[in-house]
């Protein structure tokens, strides 16, 4: 049980609030259209054990302007897919609809949601075991994420001074506040080849002793290469990349 419930949580946390934001001192510059489609496969391993979860990855270019990224697993523990419908402006995707479903460990989790920006808001319904269904209202800060597309918003956040973030999403029906540290340099070993990464940390309560850690790949738009989320020295999660398919593709032949 215990097993399980661990599990659980790193899914929570590694996929749920994928946040990579980064500072780096090679900055480059990105013009609004420079969102290119891939997709990305992720094994789960838990205290180093493999396990035979993937999670996948995608975005795609759709009419109007508009993208989706789609986050999803699906395995005999459990289903979990998470989609976002954005605008991509001023190199910040600006979300219009956000949906996530969950199943698994006797639990289920619905949310779907409608973001509006004039002025910004969000309206949600919300069905979870613990709360029963619910639709909420609500007014958001202009630069407000959710918690999928956050990922995009590290190429346009770097800074190469400074090292602590603060970031705001929308999920379900509240705000959620996420402090970001920026660690340093490691270079992983990838299904590209050896990538340099930016390593960052983050905690969802400024004083909380468990944490997630997150590579991120600025050669790859600062793609995320691997999440370890910690409960103890002894129990941790990981997520590592195991395969990619996008613009990147070339690097497979270095």
């Amino acid at each position: 049980m215990r097993r399980a419930m661990f599990l659980r949580g790193l899914i929570t946390a590694c996929v749920f609030s994928l946040w990579p934001v980064a500072a780096a001192a090679d900055t480059v510059d990105t013009d609004d259209d420079a969102l290119q489609p891939f997709r990305v496969e992720y094994r789960i391993n838990v205290s180093r054990i493999p396990t035979t979860i993937k999670a996948d990855m995608s975005l795609e270019a759709g009419e109007d302007d508009t993208y989706r990224m789609q986050l999803s697993i699906d395995s005999m523990l459990m289903k979990n897919t998470e989609l976002s419908i954005f605008r991509w402006l001023d190199c910040a995707p600006r979300t219009m609809h956000y949906m996530h479903t969950f199943r698994g460990f006797r639990r289920e989790r619905d949310y779907q949601m409608d973001f509006f920006w004039d002025p910004p808001r969000v309206s949600a319904t919300t069905r979870s075991d613990d709360d029963g269904e619910e639709s909420v209202d609500y007014d958001i800060p202009s630069d407000t994420l959710d918690e999928l597309t956050m990922l995009l918003k590290a190429r346009c956040v770097i800074n190469d001074e400074q090292t602590d973030y603060q970031v705001t999403t929308a999920y379900g029906k509240r705000l959620r506040t996420h402090y970001i540290h920026v660690v340093g340099r490691e270079t992983l070993d990838t299904p590209l080849g050896k990538l340099d990464t930016i390593r960052i940390e983050k905690r969802r309560d400024q004083d909380s002793k468990r944490r997630t850690v997150f590579w991120l790949a600025p050669e790859l738009d600062y793609l995320l290469v691997r999440a370890r989320h910690i409960e103890s020295a002894a129990l941790f999660g990981e997520l590592r990349m195991s395969d990619y398919e996008g613009p990147f593709d070339y690097l497979k032949d270095r």
